[in-house]
């Protein structure tokens, strides 16, 4: 059973934010999934060949943590090519069109079952927004196994499953032809990055610490000083009579 991604949440920001690498889809069959293990249990949608997803991080040996449009989830390494560019048009954008006549139900796995049913789509509902297909149940015999995944903008938005029996306007997806330089491993030197950072950051929090504490020792010392010479000036002007003099005022 596969389990839904949330939408773009803002604490997987600190990298997406500050270095945005994508990886280009060149195959059919490449699929983004819920988790890292590799079954057809985690299995959300098959990406458009020839687009990109936007790669966050390592997730172990096999598999990228990344982001298509606003679903996270993961890819592996070996069906992308991470490249060191920006596309135009990395996601396909389309909606596309529901015509059950008693609307069509959003389901979090693509099985007709309502114990698995989010919520009923109206009749001619044309702003679904598309995001790719898979091979789920064949809820018509002898029709098709297809279900869409999608997103339903009502109250708050839905993600799931759509029957494509009952579907149409669906996108047209032409090659994406953009493409940029490879990147054979693209986090391989982020913790390092990190190390020679951490090692400025900390000659710099020295240096602002050291400089104030030399001037308030400066501050302290500066008056001592002032007082042995003013002593000094005074015996100083002394020194041709034929006796010493005692000033209490040299005491203090």
């Amino acid at each position: 059973m596969a389990i839904l991604p949330l939408p773009l949440k803002s604490h997987f920001a600190f990298a997406s934010q500050n270095k945005s690498i994508y990886a280009k889809v060149e195959n059919n069959d490449v699929f983004l999934y819920s988790n890292p293990k590799n079954n057809n249990e985690s299995k959300l949608f098959e990406l458009p060949n020839s687009y990109f997803v936007r790669l966050i991080e390592n997730a172990g040996d096999d598999f990228y943590y990344c982001v298509y449009k606003d679903v996270y989830g993961y890819v592996k390494k070996s069906e992308v090519t991470a490249m060191k560019g920006t596309p135009v048009n990395p996601f396909v954008e389309s909606s596309f069109r529901v015509y059950a006549p008693e609307g069509l139900g959003l389901y979090s796995v693509p099985q007709l079952s309502e114990q698995f049913k989010k919520v009923t789509i109206p009749y001619l509902t044309d702003t679904l927004t598309y995001y790719g297909k898979i091979i789920g149940q064949e809820a018509i015999p002898e029709k098709s196994s297809m279900w869409i995944y999608c997103k339903y903008n009502y109250e708050t938005n839905a993600y799931g499953y759509v029957y494509s029996v009952f579907c149409d306007k669906l996108p047209t997806i032409t090659t994406n032809t953009e493409r940029f330089e490879v990147i054979e491993v693209p986090f391989k030197d982020e913790s390092k990055g990190a190390k020679e950072l951490t090692s400025v950051a900390m000659g710099f929090i020295i240096v602002g610490v050291s400089l104030p504490c030399l001037v308030v020792l400066f501050l302290l010392v500066k008056p001592s000083m002032q007082k042995t010479d003013g002593v000094k000036s005074k015996l100083r002007g002394r020194k041709n009579k034929d006796y010493f003099e005692f000033d209490e005022n040299d005491l203090t």
